[in-house]
């Protein structure tokens, strides 16, 4: 595969690759498929990952929703290691996105793209070997599978500059006031990664996982403030 610096994308960036298809995405009436052209075509122009779209009924109707995925074994091959996935209603036939959610979906690529981006820097910098991973031992299943996901030690690391993100969009570089929104319960922010966290920890702040995600926001804050996770390039140029 052709040499693809990553270490150049910020989130600034990666908003504004998604964000020049506004013209021809918002107030549009598209189907699925044509939605899934637009921004396959132009995102691929710039980066390169695959996009790919999926039809079922777990999400809500007449929304996009996005997210993503790393492959360590395609890249330790050379291969495009980064995916886009376009969840769509197997009922929804025609779609219309308003500016609105447009740039919450611009946002949120970027999001994932960065997101990713980590996971590939945490394989290759260990030579793509998988580390064992957090096992939660909470008796309900799906609880213990989403504490065993978001507790591993590589999510916790994308996670967590995902949700440093998160707390500049909504707090600025204030230190004080994300420190204070981090140790409260608050449903304000239901949609966000971090309301994600505490509930599936049941909202104990005293649990090593919530403790730990704490810690590594606060670092990553600096990074989040100039939309890039990493201060170097190592592991990102190949």
């Amino acid at each position: 595969m052709a040499y693809f610096n990553w270490s150049q994308m910020d989130r600034a960036t990666l908003y504004s690759y998604f964000y020049s298809l506004n013209k021809s995405i918002v107030g549009k009436s598209l189907t699925p498929t044509q939605i899934t052209k637009i921004i396959s075509t132009t995102i691929k122009s710039v980066l390169p990952i695959k996009v790919v779209k999926h039809i079922g009924i777990d999400n809500k109707r007449g929304y996009v929703y996005m997210g993503g995925m790393y492959y360590s074994d395609y890249d330790s091959a050379s291969r495009k290691a980064i995916e886009l996935n376009l969840h769509f209603h197997e009922d929804d036939t025609r779609i219309s996105i308003t500016q609105y959610r447009f740039k919450r979906m611009a946002v949120r690529f970027a999001d994932i793209m960065l997101h990713e981006m980590i996971h590939m820097r945490q394989f290759r910098a260990r030579n793509f070997k998988s580390l064992p991973g957090y096992q939660s031992t909470v008796e309900n299943s799906k609880i213990r599978q989403e504490q065993t996901y978001l507790g591993d030690r590589d999510e916790m690391g994308a996670f967590a500059f995902n949700i440093a993100c998160e707390m500049i969009d909504k707090f600025g570089y204030d230190i004080i006031a994300i420190g204070n929104f981090l140790n409260t319960n608050s449903t304000k922010y239901k949609n966000s990664w971090w309301y994600s966290y505490v509930k599936a920890f049941h909202f104990d702040h005293r649990h090593p996982i919530i403790r730990r995600m704490k810690n590594l926001i606060m670092r990553q804050l600096d990074n989040a403030y100039l939309g890039k996770p990493f201060k170097t390039s190592n592991h990102l140029t190949y």
